[in-house]
């Protein structure tokens, strides 16, 4: 969890954007990084199917990214 939330974290850096808030790191099974006009869930997959974050968002417009 920790190498993936620090990947992504490096990435947006680079990309100029820094995270306003990460919650969960404590407890390892999920981790939120906002970074304003973008939220990262990084989590086990057994949280990712309990969860469902997909059907909870699903009405939500898909936003293509390069």
């Amino acid at each position: 969890m920790r190498a993936v939330q620090d990947a992504i974290q490096d990435k947006m850096i680079e990309l100029g954007a820094k995270a306003v808030r990460r919650e969960g790191m404590r407890e390892g099974r999920w981790v939120l990084l906002d970074f304003a006009d973008i939220v990262v869930h990084v989590m086990h997959q057994e949280d990712r199917a309990f969860y469902a974050l997909e059907r909870l968002w699903s009405d939500c417009p898909v936003v293509k990214l390069s």
